[in-house]
């Protein structure tokens, strides 16, 4: 019995925080909705609650995020965290991100600078990162992404 209250307390401790953050939750099917008039550039989230990684990464990419309210990225989260995945292939689809999801599907502790036309991978960003390279990577991209639209390509 005294295990049992250790592995769940152990377990409330690490898997707490991911209940309460809800800046990118929603229900998929409002996400899928919005999917056809979105940006060019495209960062999407691979993440769950059970992950290391994304308790080190989403706190940044949060904070950057803020900053980039106005800016033309869609902001997208592949969430694995058991009960929420039921959807995401769905929503894959929507963006149009379904070969970059059949590929990084399960997959988490990562943030993917997407260029949504041609399903080119500009940049990874993991937990290495710190939010001064984050902010360095959107700005990069953000230009490149303006200056394909300026090209029409």
């Amino acid at each position: 019995m005294r295990i049992s209250l250790i592995l769940i307390a152990t377990l409330a401790v690490f898997m707490a925080p991911n209940f309460f953050r809800a800046s990118w939750e929603g229900t998929a099917e409002a996400e899928i909705a919005e999917a056809e008039s979105e940006p060019r550039l495209v960062a999407a989230m691979f993440r769950s609650s059970w992950c290391s990684a994304c308790r080190v990464i989403e706190p940044r990419i949060e904070d950057v995020r803020a900053e980039y309210e106005d800016a033309a990225i869609d902001w997208v989260k592949f969430d694995f965290t058991l009960g929420r995945r039921d959807h995401l292939a769905e929503l894959a689809e929507a963006e149009g991100l379904s070969t970059i999801y059949s590929d990084a599907a399960g997959s988490t502790g990562f943030m993917l600078l997407i260029d949504r036309d041609t399903n080119q991978v500009f940049e990874m960003i993991t937990m290495d990162y710190g939010r001064d390279q984050i902010r360095d990577a959107l700005d990069r991209w953000l230009v490149v992404v303006e200056r394909l639209e300026a090209e029409g390509v």
